[in-house]
This record gives C-alpha cells, sequence and structure tokens, in this order.
C-alpha cells in the first residue's frame, strides 16, 4: 500500500514537471500559432462534446469551453486580434547583466501592466539563465559560477546555491523529483544527477554522473547544452565543437538520450545541423505534436544558410529532418519561439551580428515580418500565451524589454521597460 502511495505521488509529480504547453497561444487550439476561423471551429467541438483545452477558454477563463468562447474566437480571426485565455500567465522574471558582464542580478515583470514588480542586483552571476519547475524557481549560475540556485519567486532572494564542480559551466537543469534533477555541463563530458532538496548544506547536491564522452568529438568534450524531458527520457543537445579550432563544429550536433529510471545513456538521435544551441529555455517539446524542436545557426558567420530548426520524434528517437533553414530565415538562427506547430519567432543575425526579430512561417518557410532590427545584442525572445512576443533589448545605449504583438507586429512597449540593469534572459510564467 506505502509502494503504491509512493508511485502516484511520483506519478503526479512527473506530470507537473513533464513537457508542457509552453508557447501556446491564447485563441489557438489547432496549435498552428494563428488565430483562425479553425480555431472557432474546434472552440465550438469542445463546447458541444464538453471537452476543454485552456486555449480555447477565452470568453471567462471559467474552465469551461462554450459557444460564447467560440464565437469570440471567429472575433478575432476576423479581427486580427489575440484574445486572452485560462491559461495565460501573468509573470515574467529576468535575468540581469550590466553591459560590463561583471554585475547580474533578477528581476520580476507584470505583463499585464509591463511594469517592474520588483529587482535585485548582484544576486545573481552576470552569466545566469533561470527555469521554472513544479512551482519552483532555479538559476543557472553558468560560466565562471558553476552553481544551481533555488530563487524565491515572490521576493528573489536566493533560498540555497551548491556547486554542481568548478569550471563546469553548468548550462540547463531539469527536475524530474522533488530529490532528482539533471545538469548539463559544457565544460565536463558527465551529466551531472543532483539533488535539489538537500537545502543550504549542499551535503549530498552532486548524486551522481552520466558519462556521454562516448558521443563526443576528438577534443573529449561534447558541448552539452539544452535538455528536455519527456516520458522517462531526458534529451539533452551536444553541439560537438573543436575547442582547437575556436569552437567551431567538428561533426553535427545530436541529441543524447538518458533513461532516468536507471541514469544510463539509452541512445541518441544524429541530426542534420551543427552546432544547436538557439534556445535558452531548454529543447523544445510541442504541445500537440509531442514532437521535439531542436535549433541552432550552424557555423556562425562564416555560413549564414546552413544550420535552422529541425525536428525530432522522441517516441522513435529519429530525425524528422530541418523544416526551415538558415538560407530560409536568412541569417544564423540564434534563438527562437513556438508559437505552433507552423510559426516561429526567431532572432536571425547577419555576419556583422547584427540582429532582427523575425516571424516565420513553418508551412511556407518563410520570413512574413521583420519585428524590429538592432545593431547590438538582441539577448532572448520569449512568447506569451497572450500572443506579445517578449524581447531583451542589450543595447547599452537604450536598453530595456520590448514588446510586440505577433498579431499585427506592432510594438506594444512606446520606451524598453528598464528592470534596473541591462536585461539578459526572460523566463515567463508565474
Amino acid at each position: 500500500m506505502k509502494i503504491g502511495r509512493t508511485l502516484c505521488a511520483f506519478l503526479v509529480f512527473a506530470v507537473m514537471v513533464a513537457a508542457g504547453p509552453a508557447w501556446s497561444l491564447c485563441g489557438d487550439p489547432t496549435g498552428d500559432g494563428y488565430v483562425r476561423a479553425t480555431d472557432a471551429l474546434a472552440a465550438l467541438t469542445l463546447a458541444v462534446t464538453g471537452g476543454y483545452d485552456g486555449r480555447a477558454d477565452v470568453a471567462a477563463a471559467d474552465g469551461r469551453v462554450t459557444a460564447t468562447d467560440a464565437l469570440k474566437i471567429l472575433y478575432g480571426a476576423v479581427r486580427g486580434v489575440i484574445p486572452e485565455c485560462a491559461l495565460a500567465e501573468q509573470r515574467a522574471f529576468v535575468t540581469l547583466a550590466a553591459c560590463d558582464f561583471i554585475t547580474g542580478g533578477l528581476a520580476s515583470v507584470d505583463l499585464a501592466s509591463r511594469s517592474v514588480i520588483r529587482w535585485r542586483a548582484g544576486g545573481l552571476a552576470a552569466d545566469s539563465v533561470i527555469r521554472r519547475a513544479a512551482g519552483r524557481l532555479f538559476a543557472i549560475g553558468r560560466f565562471g559560477a558553476d552553481t544551481i540556485a533555488e530563487i524565491d519567486p515572490q521576493t528573489l532572494d536566493t533560498i540555497w546555491e551548491c556547486s554542481v564542480g568548478p569550471g563546469t559551466n553548468p548550462h540547463d537543469f531539469v527536475l524530474v523529483a522533488p530529490d532528482k534533477a539533471y545538469v548539463s555541463r559544457y565544460d565536463s563530458a558527465l551529466l551531472a544527477v543532483v539533488d535539489p532538496s538537500v537545502g543550504p548544506s549542499c551535503s549530498g547536491f552532486l548524486r551522481a554522473t552520466v558519462d556521454l564522452s562516448s558521443l563526443a568529438d576528438a577534443d573529449g568534450f561534447p558541448e552539452m547544452d539544452q535538455m528536455a524531458l519527456v516520458g522517462s527520457r531526458l534529451f539533452v543537445a551536444l553541439q560537438r565543437l573543436d575547442r582547437n579550432d575556436f569552437f567551431r563544429p567538428a561533426a553535427n550536433g545530436a541529441l543524447a538520450v538518458v533513461d532516468t529510471t536507471t541514469d544510463e545513456l539509452a541512445g541518441v538521435v544524429e541530426l542534420a545541423i551543427d552546432n544547436p544551441f538557439a534556445e535558452t529555455k531548454g529543447l523544445t517539446v510541442d504541445p500537440d505534436t509531442g514532437m521535439l524542436y531542436a535549433g541552432g545557426p550552424g557555423r556562425l558567420f562564416t555560413d549564414l544558410g546552413d544550420g535552422g530548426i529541425e525536428v525530432v520524434d522522441p517516441q522513435t528517437m529519429a530525425s524528422r529532418g530541418v523544416i526551415v533553414s538558415g538560407s530560409d530565415l536568412g541569417g544564423d538562427l540564434v534563438d527562437f519561439a513556438l508559437a505552433g506547430s507552423g510559426r516561429v519567432l526567431a532572432i536571425v543575425t547577419d555576419a556583422a551580428f547584427a540582429a532582427s526579430v523575425v516571424d516565420v512561417d513553418l508551412a511556407t518557410r518563410s520570413v512574413t515580418r521583420v519585428l524590429m532590427h538592432s545593431d547590438t545584442l538582441i539577448a532572448d525572445v520569449e512568447l506569451s500565451e497572450r500572443g506579445e512576443l517578449w524581447v531583451s533589448d542589450r543595447n547599452c545605449s537604450r536598453p530595456g524589454l520590448r514588446a510586440f504583438s505577433i498579431a499585427d507586429g506592432s510594438e506594444l512597449t512606446s520606451d524598453p521597460i528598464y528592470p534596473g540593469l541591462t536585461p539578459f534572459s526572460l523566463l515567463l510564467g508565474d
């Protein structure tokens, strides 16, 4: 009986931390990234059958889908408006890094009012990114910090901070149970298994490692980066760069597959693209199709036509091919947010590293709109369920967060929102 209760609790927790509907768009129950008449029809079908999809709950956000929701979606489709819905998040968390990259920090932003709730300088290393899992907020202190920290999402105070090994340069964190998480370590061939329940003592924090050296190139480092949990399989992006040749790709990219029940390497998915690093919130999982999306620039600066976004089937552990290339995008892909199976918003750079934020239709493999252009660094883009694309603009003469409507491409911020220091990475969610 005790085993049954334990298993039940674990399964509930697994549902909480498994890949969820990130980048779902209000009013888009068909999941293609656009609000169309077909979405109204899908909502009406849900209303008739008694089904539920948070993306279709737009009228009252009351936990039901009714004919009124379908009518509101149809109105949005006709007028080119993305409606509010039950699943829309309320806050953004922003890691901060001064323009000299010495001082770091963290801020929280109210998405509805587009205003800073609070910010703290100095609490995080400048090269930090954040993750949200099971109601908890974690900070990954990357190059030079080599730590994982838990942050109070209300006060932004650090609850605990533990090392993952000096010089290991952690890049991603995936929670699989209250006492178990995985940390990809860029400057190591060993994937770390950690216990985030140990608290401030950090005693026993590093539980085990998974050796990925067999998948590395000749320099011995696979350059493990972003991850995603699908069922009991952990997918880990490998860049496989040559450290003896200015970190140029030594081979094609790959996804290592780790069995989280045994902590053993279970396989590898060889990718067509090189250098898959174009995400800052883990590998993207499409909530409707279950497919994984891996993206990257390929060879930076020297070949603007390679790289792109590749789709992987996590069940068969096989690539389904590149769905949009650097040639289609017009440059090097450095970050993207999935709006649905038919649409992404992306940061694309040219040979001089000037950046553009573009709206991409995957069906036609074409850029449909340029939302902004900058000769300086655009660090991150994230899409809210409200259909607002949030951009971390590191233009040091006028830094801040900018928001754009993906319905018509208009900028919603008259001036960049300054969160206390220059913004670095974004995470949307309560």
